[in-house]
């Protein structure tokens, strides 16, 4: 008889070949384009035995989204700077690490914020709790800032976030789907995107804007994705 820990062992195995089975359809199909019975057969399961571990699609995709922030949480905390690194270099490094994140991880960085067929992750998720968790070291990273003179206060954490990583998001996107042009070093163009972004929080350019949603718009339509065959992979982003 098999004890409870042995159980348990092979629970979480099985869970972990699903997860990285449909990780790796998704990215070749796109979400959408994956029924869950090509999952089930990816690891030689019957669609009804997998139900024993994802009662639907949607959950396999929440707990991959789940491992991707809290893998994206893992670099933008990776220590990279001496301890007495200025309040505003410690900025710099904590949005350093979404890059250095997208680098590391394209797959995820694919899934969570790139492929539009995939769902949202609900309000009360796990992954959206990481996010939370993310915000108030971005809000304690400020009040540092303002302490050492670095930057004006008044300024919304929420939208200090929102500002900094839509910009680094853009050149992650662009290497993760090998849309850079010829020749373009990656590492150099995600200091310039930073280091822009930074100089205009120290600018006082966010003074009094608040990004919050104010007013829940429609839902947009999910797209069909196109078959994807590859993602581009690199070598982990250069410390700065």
């Amino acid at each position: 008889m098999k004890t409870t820990i042995k159980r348990e062992a092979e629970r979480i195995e099985v869970r972990r070949m699903i997860l990285d089975a449909a990780r790796r359809l998704f990215i070749e199909g796109g979400y959408a384009n994956v029924p869950i019975r090509q999952i089930a057969a990816a690891v030689d399961y019957s669609p009804a035995a997998l139900y024993r571990y994802f009662k639907t699609k949607d959950e396999i995709i929440a707990a991959l989204k789940e491992e991707g922030f809290r893998l994206l949480m893992s670099r933008e905390l990776f220590p990279r700077s001496p301890s007495e690194a200025s309040p505003i270099e410690r900025l710099r490094h904590f949005f350093w690490g979404v890059y250095d994140f997208a680098k590391l991880y394209p797959e995820y960085f694919y899934l969570m914020f790139l492929d539009r067929s995939a769902p949202r992750a609900p309000r009360r998720s796990p992954a959206l709790r990481v996010v939370t968790e993310m915000y108030a070291h971005v809000g304690e990273l400020l009040e540092d800032c303002v302490e050492a003179g670095d930057v004006k206060p008044g300024l919304d954490a929420l939208t200090v976030y929102n500002v900094i990583v839509s910009s680094v998001h853009g050149i992650a996107a662009l290497y993760v789907c090998d849309r850079l042009a010829e020749g373009t070093d990656p590492d150099a163009l995600a200091h310039a995107v930073l280091d822009t972004a930074i100089a205009g929080i120290r600018s006082g350019s966010l003074a009094g804007i608040n990004t919050a949603m104010r007013h829940r718009s429609k839902a947009r339509p999910q797209a069909r994705r196109p078959r994807r065959r590859h993602l581009r992979r690199g070598k982990p982003a250069r410390p700065s």
